[in-house]
């Protein structure tokens, strides 16, 4: 019976141009807490010689940020800071005879060096090769993501919704491999989606069954026959993973996301001391129990149906410290059950049949589980982001074959632009999309000068410093006509 499992890792970006990681914490510790031990566990299962295949959704902007030297140096830093922090904590709980705590301070020591190990000699602080390897190697499927993993509903122009696109498959392309498949960010499907997506020549594309039209087909089917495919997700069985309250993550014996320190559970009714041996144990039981619910869940349906398994590794450096032990636990099952086959959702297309189909809705979140998007900051958002795509349209078809000075100016806005737009202003209710905004403001007034000053040439330069990202941007991509009433 085959499964796939699509692994959804994103991270915004957050990278800092200085010589010390200021302001990059979230991204060290996700690269510590989520991509090292995927990359770990791949390769353990590789060793293994177990027959895996994995469904990866990256974001363009966290492999960008990957591959930046910047970010390599300034995550060493910050993994020696917490070594030395952890040496630190080790003397002062033995000092006070704290067993438990130098427990714990000798565990996390270990841990971290283990990780600063892999980054550094297994990785060759290129964790970007890594998974380029594993591509090549046939162990990974990469999706095609929006650029900066935007909401696709919210964009107002049609152009912005083409370009994010676009740019997303140059640089999972560029990085990867050519995908065939298009992961949408909180499932958010929007009308006239699939004409695009057919321009770009992918195949599939994965959704919410909560997106399909009442009495108009069902999942997986035809959007347009025998070219485009939706492919559904088992939303029931993701809940064990993301949900906090009814999943696996707030089981009393894991680590407690609110205690930055590390050294407390959940608790059943308060925290308590934490255990990493007992939680590593638990996620092992989690991980059985998982593979039991898939075995059920596929005993219900018709032989050689896929089962899409959604799985959100950001929360791991968020809510589930243990996350990615539970997962090598269910691979390594699943790579070894008879009954179970590992696979990619593409396969699921060699056995639809022209009859079936689906059609989709519109929507702006069909992940009932994220926070609401109607309230004031969403709607001021929204608003902003339709004003600022129309102004950058109109200066686009004003200027559409800029050269020298004025295109750098227009790429650097349209880069600003594909900031403002990452989904984690809205699913944070973060206003940080303003600073983008505001830059992008500059760079409009520098664009329609005739010349600039060295002062304005200054102050190019220390944008194009500080948000480096997509070096390969076509930014006549964002000024089409076609707007959204």
């Amino acid at each position: 019976m085959p499964i796939a499992f699509v692994i959804e890792v994103h991270v915004p970006y957050l990278r800092h141009p200085g010589r010390q990681p200021i302001g990059e914490e979230r991204l060290h510790a996700f690269t510590a807490h989520t991509l090292i031990p995927l990359l770990d566990l791949i390769g353990e299962l590789q060793r293994h010689s177990l027959p895996l295949s994995i469904t990866l959704a990256c974001s363009p902007i966290a492999l960008e940020q990957w591959r930046d030297p910047v970010v390599h140096k300034h995550f060493v830093q910050w993994l020696e800071g917490r070594i030395t922090h952890h040496q630190n904590e080790l003397s002062r709980f033995e000092h006070e005879g704290n067993q438990h705590g130098a427990y714990l301070a000798r565990f996390y020591l270990d841990w971290d060096r283990q990780l600063l190990r892999s980054f550094t000699i297994r990785y060759q602080r290129n964790p970007l090769g890594r998974l380029q390897e594993l591509v090549a190697a046939g162990l990974i499927t990469p999706l095609c993501v929006p650029a900066s993993y935007a909401i696709l509903p919210f964009l107002g122009h049609e152009g912005m919704v083409r370009a994010q696109l676009e740019h997303g498959l140059l640089y999972i392309s560029r990085y990867l491999k050519r995908p065939e498949g298009l992961w949408l960010p909180g499932s958010a499907w929007r009308d006239g989606l699939e004409r695009i997506i057919l321009e770009l020549d992918l195949r599939y594309v994965i959704v919410d069954p909560s997106n399909v039209q009442l009495q108009h087909g069902h999942l997986p089917g035809w959007l347009v026959p025998r070219r485009l495919a939706a492919i559904g997700v088992e939303a029931d069985l993701a809940r064990h993973i993301w949900s906090v309250e009814l999943g696996y993550p707030g089981d009393p014996l894991y680590r407690n996301p609110a205690d930055p320190t590390g050294y407390t559970a959940n608790g059943a009714d308060a925290p308590q001391p934490y255990d990493p041996y007992d939680a590593l144990r638990r996620a092992q039981e989690h991980a059985n129990h998982f593979v039991d619910q898939l075995l059920f869940r596929l005993s219900q349906l018709p032989s050689e149906t896929t089962l899409v398994v959604p799985i959100d590794a950001r929360l791991w450096s968020r809510n589930w410290f243990e996350g990615p032990t539970w997962l090598q636990a269910v691979l390594t099952r699943c790579a070894t059950d008879p009954r179970l086959r590992l696979t990619q959702p593409g396969s699921l297309l060699h056995h639809l049949s022209s009859n079936d189909t689906v059609v989709l809705q519109a929507t702006a979140q069909a992940d009932a589980s994220a926070t609401s998007w109607q309230s004031p900051f969403t709607d001021h958002y929204r608003q902003s982001l339709y004003e600022a795509e129309r102004r950058f349209a109109e200066l686009v078809t004003y200027y559409p074959a800029a050269e020298g000075l004025r295109e750098r100016v227009l790429t650097q806005a349209a880069r600003e632009l594909l900031l403002a737009e990452m989904s984690d202003w809205l699913m944070e209710s973060d206003p940080g999309w303003q600073r983008y905004l505001d830059r992008f403001d500059h760079l409009l007034l520098l664009a329609r000068q005739e010349s600039l000053s060295a002062t304005d040439l200054f102050a190019l330069e220390q944008i194009e410093s500080h948000d480096s990202i997509f070096p390969v941007l076509n930014y006549r991509l964002f000024g089409e006509k076609h707007h959204r009433s």
